[in-house]
């Protein structure tokens, strides 16, 4: 993810003050596209989609697509069994902190919108391969908020801070998360 779409960022970072964990839809390209009142062809570019990596269970970009459409169309246990099939294939995939977030947040949707317990862990192995990465950054300091570790989501958050322009509406919503987390910790 570049900085280039910093709502995206925030629409988590939301969800996550609000305490119903980081949401996030990502972008299908050709298999996707459909506008939402087009359920037919969305249902057959899947069940292509579908058949195809039945003959090709090794295409990681193939898992990834069928991941994102089923997490557009709101099945996210589907998506989060497509995401680590995603990320079996290998290690290009694997070594993409972005898609260990996008399995965070389908994960952390199939479970009723939380980030505890396996999706927290799989936004750390994202962090891990990109200690700088944006949404890694964003949904650490959720994972953490929510779990009251207000001191950890305030330094997340403050890394990702430094990330986003002065002035713009994302840097003052999330300044607006760290003074929120920074009460919290201060009520302890």
């Amino acid at each position: 993810m570049t900085l280039a779409a910093p709502s995206r960022i925030l629409l988590a970072l939301a969800a996550a003050i609000v305490g119903i964990g980081a949401m996030s839809v990502g972008l299908v390209g050709r298999y996707g596209g459909e506008r939402a009142g087009d359920a037919a062809p969305a249902a057959r570019s899947r069940t292509d989609l579908a058949r195809h990596l039945e003959r090709a269970p090794g295409d990681g970009r193939g898992w990834v697509l069928l991941a994102r459409m089923d997490f557009g169309a709101d099945r996210f246990a589907d998506a989060a069994t497509a995401y680590e099939r995603a990320l079996a294939t290998g290690d290009k995939v694997a070594r993409d902190p972005a898609i260990w977030c996008e399995y965070a947040d389908a994960l952390g949707m199939a479970q009723g919108g939380s980030l505890a317990g396996r999706p927290r862990e799989l936004v750390m192995r994202a962090l891990a391969l990109q200690p700088t990465h944006p949404r890694a950054l964003e949904m650490a300091g959720g994972a953490a908020f929510d779990a009251g570790e207000y001191a950890s989501a305030i330094r997340y958050w403050g890394d990702l801070l430094s990330q986003l322009p002065p002035g713009s509406r994302e840097r003052a919503l999330l300044e607006a998360a760290i003074r929120r987390a920074d009460e919290r910790a201060a009520l302890r």
